[in-house]
């Protein structure tokens, strides 16, 4: 039997840690390897990973100086012996059958990667709502990428089953938020095929203060740095999805600069906002945006003379 290794990166979720692994260690596929790596937690973590580690032999620990998520999961990979490779946010659930079902449709369909729905909650109450379908999608590299530029399959890595010699203990960026979608494009690049499970079994757990869930910061424009970087890897390697790549890139910049026109306190000198106009600029090629829809061009070549103005504009209609 096929075993899968989970690396679960813990840092101070005392309150949430113990649902997290008691959903995972009672899943109904038993041939786990669950790695629990402690970030430097100060609160009562490192007692709660070793506790569990005592009771259920399946379970590793690894306890580090806090360095943060992406460290902490290049940590975990340092234990990894199972074929398959998963992870897993420590203050989220899954479904007690989450990994039966990965693995099974990864077997049958010859899949590197396996993707399922996931439900944001806050409540408990809330994973009674559930969306489930029989449906399976299979998409080959490139196709897989496409619907990965548009958001429709996600950059994130949780909710997702991957044949561990397809990650190859691929590092994530350290230090960076966003650091899912420094990593997603990499790993689908190297997937032969990638399907989709139409059912909702991840629940990623709503927090106010989370770091994405805070008022803005300018931690946030890494998610335009990733962007930029997978323009460039694109172009090399599927140039046929440049144009979407820049698109994405695009709508990142944007929507980072009118959350900063909001919150103007975080660039009082403005050197943030030119340098996302100066980004943009070295993509507002005609060869990149033809292929866009006109609405979408004039709104670049009016946020390229006047970025204030046009943020205000689109604050003032989004809200």
């Amino acid at each position: 039997m096929n075993k899968i290794s989970i690396i679960i990166p813990v840092y101070n979720v005392e309150k949430y840690l113990s649902a997290c692994v008691e959903s995972i260690i009672h899943q109904t596929y038993q041939n786990l390897e669950i790695i629990l790596v402690n970030d430097g937690s100060t609160d009562a973590c490192p007692q709660i990973c070793d506790e569990y580690a005592t009771k259920d032999q399946r379970i590793k620990v690894i306890h580090k100086t806090n360095g943060g998520l992406s460290d902490a999961r290049n940590a975990g990979y340092e234990k990894v012996t199972g074929g398959y490779l998963a992870f897993v946010d420590s203050d989220d659930k899954v479904a007690l059958d989450l990994y039966q079902n990965l693995i099974e449709t990864s077997i049958l369909y010859n899949a590197d990667i396996v993707e399922c729905r996931f439900l944001k909650f806050q409540d408990e109450k809330d994973l009674e709502k559930t969306i489930e379908h029989n449906k399976v999608e299979e998409f080959e590299t490139e196709k897989a990428l496409e619907l990965l530029l548009k958001e429709d399959l996600r950059q994130v890595v949780w909710n997702k089953l991957y044949k561990s010699d397809v990650v190859n203990n691929l590092l994530f960026e350290k230090g960076k938020i966003h650091e899912d979608e420094f990593w997603a494009y990499q790993i689908f690049a190297r997937a032969k095929k990638i399907v989709r499970v139409n059912k909702a079994l991840y629940f990623y757990r709503q927090q106010n203060d989370s770091i994405m869930a805070e008022k803005y910061s300018v931690k946030r424009l890494a998610g335009i740095e990733a962007r930029e970087k997978r323009i460039e890897f694109v172009k090399q390697k599927f140039p046929k999805l440049t144009s979407l790549a820049v698109q994405s890139f695009w709508h990142a910049a944007l929507y980072n600069y009118q959350l900063i026109t909001k919150n103007p306190n975080v660039d009082v000198d403005f050197n943030h906002r030119k340098n996302i106009v100066a980004k943009v600029k070295k993509y507002a090629l005609s060869e990149y945006i033809s292929e866009w829809k006109i609405k979408e061009q004039l709104w670049l070549k009016f946020f390229l003379v006047f970025p204030e103005q046009c943020s205000k504009i689109r604050i003032k209609i989004l809200k």
